[in-house]
């Protein structure tokens, strides 16, 4: 079992970054390493901050084609689909019935958000299962302890994916208004998480939270949840970097694969 960080500015998808891309290079080279490194896995579990909100509950989407464009930026041309891994989104829902620390639903909405397909768009999914994250951080904890008892019940080789950037606050002109407390809230993570220390995550000083103005920590939670003891086990920071005020984090996590050609 696999996890990664991924962040999902649109700027990556090269229809829509056009020239800018080359501003965050040292991303987009992380996220070909990162494909190159984890391989083909049987389904990615991709948690987005910018899926459909349902208030309290946590949702996994149950089409069988699920599908995503950038026509929002300008580009409907950059158009993806994905199978849908039906029976992993079912065994979640069957199981999470047991759990008193999460509430999951079906989702049947086809549609991807751009925090699954900025991403994916780097990886060669064979299935996916969509996820979408709830107001409380701890609550995600559940939801990735959940998907890693559905990945080996299945026996599936899953990696999970966190989607989610770090502060939008870095620089004056930044989505969010300035704070120093962005640069502050990105070194801590990118810190944690060298060691691969998840839990550290929530311990977090909720003043460094308030001026972060981050989207990414709930999905790095559920990230901690399903790794368990494999976070401690590589832990790869690819790249950080933040030339647009927002940070991008890209990092992998758990037991390398093992290449299909390496001698037995």
């Amino acid at each position: 079992m696999q996890g990664c960080i991924c962040p999902h500015p649109p700027l990556l998808i090269p229809e829509v970054g056009g020239t800018a891309r080359n501003k965050i290079a040292a991303t987009v080279t992380a996220m070909e390493k990162l494909a190159a490194t984890v391989g083909q896995p049987d389904t990615i579990v991709v948690i987005s901050p910018h899926a459909d909100d349902f208030g309290a509950s946590h949702a996994v989407k149950t089409s069988e084609r699920l599908r995503g464009d950038f026509g929002r930026f300008r580009c409907p041309d950059a158009a993806f689909s994905y199978d849908n891994d039906v029976q992993f989104a079912e065994l979640m829902l069957a199981l999470a019935g047991d759990s008193r620390k999460l509430r999951l639903i079906p989702d049947d909405g086809e549609v991807l958000d751009w925090g699954v397909l900025v991403p994916l768009s780097f990886l060669r999914p064979d299935r996916i299962v969509s996820l979408s994250v709830v107001g409380p951080y701890a609550e995600h904890r559940a939801l990735g302890q959940l998907v890693r008892r559905c990945a080996e019940e299945l026996g599936r080789d899953t990696l999970f994916l966190a989607s989610g950037d770090l502060s939008h606050a870095l620089i004056h002109g930044a989505p969010a208004p300035y704070d120093p407390r962005g640069k502050l809230f990105d070194d801590e993570v990118v810190s944690l998480l060298g060691v691969g220390d998840f839990p550290a995550l929530m311990r977090i000083e909720p003043v460094l939270l308030d001026g972060a103005a981050e989207c990414g920590l709930r999905s790095f939670v559920a990230l901690g949840g399903f790794l368990g003891d494999d976070a401690v086990v590589d832990p790869e920071i690819f790249s950080y970097e933040g030339p647009y005020g927002v940070g991008y984090l890209v990092a992998r996590f758990g037991p390398r694969p093992v290449p299909a050609d390496a001698p037995a």
